[in-house]
């Protein structure tokens, strides 16, 4: 079973990372096509994620040494269809006039290998019907091309990698990955009436695109972050003293990018205006300069510099310095420390009420809403 599990095992680790990098653009076209994001959406589309990796995994892990491969001498394809047939009705144990011989034949690698390469596909077959509402003409083709991929991967070895391929070339499992995914498709209905349908997913975002949430805040707020320290990265190869890691010049890229910007915009940085928010005051109107220095200034300037900017410099300053004034450095963190704490609590508090605001707002005496 060690065949199955390992590649499955790889996945759960390496999946994470894939969907913390699908995530983003998902989110965002998710935002500009109905304003809002649907999370049971965002959880189908990442176990559809989860379940190609894991297929995937399994068709090329485990990886042997090159210098093994170089030295097999096993076929590399099998272009004969319903040879798995034949071996099966070969070698298998099943007699059907003997009950007790149907368990040990079902146990059998000559059967579960044939029975995994018919489960491979099958979940294919149900995401395309539910999601994305495909005729049985095209899961068919689309579980064909799949399954034409996963054997021209391992025809290929692994793309060239491998001076050879490691693992055959099987028309039959072409067959049964077909199968497997028109299985998924016409037994669909049957998982599909227990979660909603995706149009009700889809309504439902609508129905909420004006509701400003704190993980819509929090994908508008990554793309910012991305692109601004990547100007910063930019500006670095072009001036060294330029950089991100440098709070002054961090305090100067924070007004224009955050405060200018949203000024010019009407309150709306670029990651506000993909995910759909503005940032207004109390009359509903954008936010002028003098609002947005404030808000800006705390949230940025304080905020996210202290965690990221702020702390690591006045750290840096004291080791240059080999603990002199050490009693100055450690009330400027404790006050750091305290400050994050209350960050922290209000975010907290903004996590089970999205309707609190964050101080900033409150002391600008802005908000943000959906559009």
């Amino acid at each position: 079973m060690s065949a199955y599990t390992i590649p499955i095992i790889t996945a759960v680790f390496l999946f994470p990372i894939l969907a913390a990098l699908a995530v983003l653009p998902y989110s965002i076209i998710q935002y500009r096509r109905f304003g809002a994001i649907s999370k049971l959406k965002v959880v189908v589309l990442f176990s559809f994620s989860f379940y190609l990796l894991c297929a995937y995994f399994l068709i090329i892990l485990p990886l042997p040494p090159r210098s093994v491969v170089a030295q097999l001498t096993t076929p590399r394809y099998n272009l004969m269809p319903l040879t798995a047939l034949r071996l099966f009705l070969h070698q298998t144990v099943l007699r059907l006039d003997n009950p007790h011989t149907y368990l040990p034949a079902l146990m059998q690698d000559v059967f579960l290998q044939q029975f995994f390469n018919l489960l491979l596909t099958l979940p294919f077959g149900v995401y395309l019907r539910y999601i994305w509402k495909r005729k049985w003409y095209q899961v068919l083709l689309a579980s064909f091309s799949l399954s034409l991929f996963f054997e021209l991967t391992q025809l290929s070895g692994l793309y060239f990698i491998y001076p050879r391929p490691y693992r055959l070339f099987d028309v039959d499992d072409l067959i049964l990955n077909t199968t497997g995914g028109m299985l998924g498709f016409w037994i669909a209905p049957i998982f599909t009436k227990f979660i909603p349908s995706i149009e009700q997913l889809n309504a439902d975002a609508v129905a909420n695109r004006f509701e400003v949430s704190f993980w819509r805040r929090l994908v508008g707020l990554a793309v910012d972050m991305i692109i601004f320290n990547s100007i910063f990265i930019a500006l670095y190869e072009w001036q060294s003293a330029i950089a991100v890691d440098n709070y002054w010049y961090y305090l100067i890229g924070v007004v224009l990018y955050f405060v200018l910007i949203p000024t010019i915009l009407k309150g709306q940085t670029i990651g506000k205006h993909l995910v759909k928010i503005r940032i207004v005051n109390q009359a509903e109107q954008p936010a002028n300069f003098g609002q947005l220095l404030v808000r800006q200034g705390l949230l940025f300037g304080l905020v996210i510099g202290n965690w990221m900017y702020l702390s690591p410099q006045l750290l840096r300053w004291f080791v240059a310095d080999e603990g002199k004034h050490l009693n100055a450095y450690m009330t400027v963190l404790a006050l750091a420390a305290i400050f994050t704490l209350i960050c922290v609590g209000n975010m907290g508090l903004v996590l089970i009420n999205h309707r609190i605001p964050m101080f900033y707002d409150r002391i600008a005496k802005t908000h943000e809403i959906g559009h």
